[in-house]
């Protein structure tokens, strides 16, 4: 009885290894919904790291967004991004390490000093708005995007559900 339990457990433990290699577990393992997920690095910790690593203040806008050369998203492939005037500011939400990217200038999008973001909601909180203001039950946060418009800081957030994408714009 006994060999029999470690025989079927062996099996199992094969069947899904065998799986995993053939790439038939991708799914379950796939981005979904960013709005439930944490981070060891928040946003306000992002932003510290922004200002130590560029000495600047001032912004057009702060994305977190997939990586957009990775396959096969997970929610480990989002990042910062800190878009300035002259570069990029790519910021790691698990690890807090930095990298620089060229950026092209934001035609007509104004800039903010990012001391606002201290006294703004949280994106986790912007996040639930605006799955609740959608009214779609199954409605998965993409990703987001801090910006200003009309004097005011929003956070524009972008949804889907079923194939079908939307976008919010959430005051911060």
């Amino acid at each position: 009885m006994k060999m029999k339990k470690i025989l079927f457990g062996s099996a199992i433990l094969i069947l899904i290894g065998l799986t995993a290699s053939l790439g038939l577990l991708t799914a379950t393992f796939r981005y979904d919904d960013i709005s439930e997920q944490e981070y060891q690095i928040s946003l306000k910790k992002a932003v510290g790291i922004f200002k130590k690593e560029t000495n600047k203040t001032k912004v057009q806008m702060v994305q977190f967004v997939p990586k957009e050369d990775v396959q096969q998203q997970t929610n480990n492939t989002f990042q910062y991004l800190f878009v300035d005037s002259e570069q990029m500011l790519v910021v790691n939400p698990t690890t807090g390490k930095p990298a620089v990217r060229s950026s092209k200038l934001a035609e007509n999008q104004p800039f903010f000093d990012i001391k606002k973001i201290y006294s703004s909601k949280s994106p986790q909180k912007a996040m639930k708005e605006a799955v609740k203001q959608s009214g779609k039950r199954n409605a998965k946060v993409r990703s987001w995007v801090l910006l200003m418009k009309s004097d005011k800081l929003y956070y524009e957030i972008k949804l889907a559900e079923d194939n079908e994408e939307s976008v919010l714009l959430i005051r911060a």
